[in-house]
Parts: C-alpha cells; structure tokens; sequence
C-alpha cells in the first residue's frame, strides 16, 4: 500500500517516537510510506527567517529503524515566528495535492489538527482518499488560549469526517466521541514498545561514571520533554529533603523544554547540583543505556485537562527494560495497566517520594515490579504487531471507501 502520514512536528528532528516507528516499520514491511511534517523550530532557531514557498524534500530517511525508507517532504514558511502555524496552510495545501496525485496515495494517516488537519481532511475528501487520525493527544488544550477555541472547532470536524480514527487509550476515544465521531469508526490501539531494543540490561558503568554517576548510588530517572505540566519542579522540591540525607542516591534528568532554567534554579536553591544531573536528549540509540542505569523510573506529569488522556511512549519503554514505574494518576495510563499491579500510581505529594524511596530501600519488590511492567508491556504486543494490525486496519478502511 502507498502511505502518506501528515503531522505538524519536524520528524528528522523531533525526539523519536511513534510517528517514526509506524511509517518506518510499515516501510521495512514492504509499503511505500511518505510522510509531510512541518518546519517547526525554536524561537531563536534562525531557520525561522528562512521565508519561502518551496518545499524541501527527503527521501529514504530513517530515524529508529535500520533498513527503513520514508521520503520526508516539509512546506515551506511563508511567515516568521508565531503566525507560522497558522499560515502553513498556503504551502502545505499545493504540497498534499501534489503529493497525494502524482504518489497515488491509498490511505492518509494523520495526525495533526490545527496546522495541516482539517486541511487534510477536506483535501482528501475531494481526492478521494481514506484518511485514518491517530489520536494520541487532545490538540486545542496545547495551544494558545486564544487559539483553543478555533482548534476545538477543527478537532470536531476533523472527528466527524475521517474514515476511522485509532485512539491511544480509552480516554481519547471518549473524548473524541464527545465531540461527535461514530463509536464504529473508533479503536482503541494502545502504543508500542521496540521489544527487541527496550528489554533489561546491565547497568553501564562507564555511562554512569561519565554523567557523574558513582558506583553504587541508586538513579532516580525523568526522562521526556520539560513541560510546564511535566511536574517536575515539584517533584524536586518534593525529592530535595530525601536527596540531601541520601547521599547514595541521585536524580537522572534525560531532556530538556520550557521549564529548564526553572529546574536548575530549584537544584541551586537546594544545594542538588551534584545530585540531580541534567543531560539533553539523547539519541535514539544510546536510549536504552541511559534507561538501564535506573533503579526507579517517575512520570510526574500533573494530572490536569491537559495530560488525563496521555499514555507516554517514554514510560512503556522503561517497564520495557524492567524498571519500575511511580506515576501520577493519569487515565490514558490506568487505562493500559488496568487490572495489574505494575505501575504505583500516587498524587504528586509527600506519598509520591515515599513510594520512590520505598522502592528505593526494597530491591525484592523493585525487581518484582519492574519484571511485572516488562510482562504486561510484552502482553500489549510489540510495534511489529500494532504494525500488522495497522495494515490491516488500512487495508479494510481503502475496501470500505
């Protein structure tokens, strides 16, 4: 089958996650897979004042998976800064035309909304071309307050008009039959873990003593991108009493985002500098090294509006590799680990550390959970299965068009 997938992140240089691993996997099974994602950079990224109306392309690109080809085309920017987004639709428009008739697309995966998603859908609806919206987020509470309620406008029309949509969880699938998609036309099709790379390994101990990192002391990981909703300050100054009368003990950060400076601010403030260390993302490659040197693994989201529905990638790979998991109650994941006892599930409070610091002191009900993790990740399938099913699912929604 000939795949176009259309997102409004920069795929060769986003943090890789799902929106690499299904079009690359499909692309190894055999399908022609192209993916059209958006020039989106840092406000102080130069590249913001490169200003036209040609797009620029790619081809048999491959970011997670070896022997994988997706041709990458991105639009051009014909606006600087923040209006950006909202004007893409002048270069994304010719783009998708273009590349939906001369590439004879079968299906259309997207997942965008504001920037390229009801663009998507109208366009296809003219061309004739299934589109599948895999639903992983609720788009109109990550944008600008002024903007919401336009994005809500388009989430909705793109919900009711799609072929079908695949929902990360239950809550999304809720949510987008809330605001009008068929309870038919819904799937719940929970995200994947790369089996074969994210499984358990001794801790490295050169990696461990190059982050400063001494032989012994018990890592706490955060891992993911540094949102405003991450919540991590407070789980910092929720951690900095039991850090600084444990010495044996320090807080690995692995990414980086908006609330940076906040954090390290709070580190100085507690005297953590040589117990929490910060490194940027890191490769996809070198992730499950920097997994592996923890004992414990938190999701410190803040439970909100915002990241009810969430179920990160980020934490599936460290069950994945038999970590164990504290988290903030957030429905997308006691959806997937309903029933189980395989993640710690406490508010972001006083009860959170002492479920970390308990894991932290019992190393027998550590390995018990982290191997009970690693168990139900394995029972959800690995991507090559979603994969399969994904192709399927694709296959039914071109026969049913």
């Amino acid at each position: 089958m000939r795949f176009l997938f259309v997102h409004e992140v920069n795929w060769r240089e986003k943090v890789t996650y799902e929106v690499h691993d299904i079009p690359e996997l499909l692309s190894i099974a055999g399908h022609e897979v192209t993916f059209i994602d958006f020039p989106e950079f840092a406000k102080t990224d130069p590249r913001n004042r490169n200003l036209s109306f040609k797009p620029s392309r790619a081809f048999s690109q491959s970011r997670a998976h070896p022997g994988s080809k997706v041709d990458v085309f991105t639009p051009g920017g014909v606006v600087a800064g923040n209006l950006r987004r909202y004007f893409a639709t002048f270069t994304f428009v010719p783009l998708f035309w273009r590349t939906v008739r001369k590439r004879n697309i079968d299906v259309v995966v997207l997942y965008g909304v504001p920037t390229n998603g009801w663009q998507t859908v109208l366009l296809a609806k003219i061309l004739k071309v299934p589109v599948i919206f895999r639903a992983i987020d609720i788009a109109h509470l990550l944008r600008d307050t002024r903007f919401k309620n336009l994005v809500k406008v388009a989430e909705r029309y793109i919900y009711r008009n799609v072929a079908h949509i695949s929902a990360h969880n239950e809550a999304l699938k809720n949510y987008c039959v809330s605001l009008g998609a068929s309870t038919n036309n819904v799937s719940i099709d929970f995200p994947s873990v790369d089996l074969a790379r994210f499984k358990p390994h001794p801790r490295d101990e050169m990696l461990a003593s190059s982050l400063g990192i001494q032989s012994g002391q018990k890592v706490v990981l955060f891992r993911g991108t540094l949102y405003r909703f991450a919540g991590l300050e407070i789980f910092i100054e929720l951690f900095a009493d039991y850090l600084q009368q444990n010495s044996d003990t320090c807080l690995l950060i692995v990414g980086s985002g908006e609330a940076e400076a906040t954090v390290r601010k709070i580190i100085i403030k507690h005297g953590l500098e040589k117990q929490v260390i910060m490194r940027p993302f890191v490769s996809y490659d070198d992730l499950v090294r920097h997994i592996c040197l923890a004992d414990v693994s938190v999701n410190t989201f803040i439970p909100s509006l915002v990241t009810h529905c969430v179920l990160p990638g980020r934490v599936l790979q460290s069950m994945a590799c038999g970590i164990p998991v504290v988290s903030t109650p957030l429905q997308g994941m006691m959806n997937y680990s309903q029933g189980t006892d395989t993640v710690i599930y406490r508010n972001l409070d006083p009860s959170f550390i002492e479920a970390v610091a308990n894991l932290l002191a019992d190393t027998t009900k550590s390995q018990v959970l982290g191997e009970a993790g690693r168990n139900l990740v394995a029972a959800k399938g690995s991507w090559q299965d979603f994969v399969d099913n994904f192709a399927d699912l694709a296959q039914n929604t071109l026969a049913a068009k």
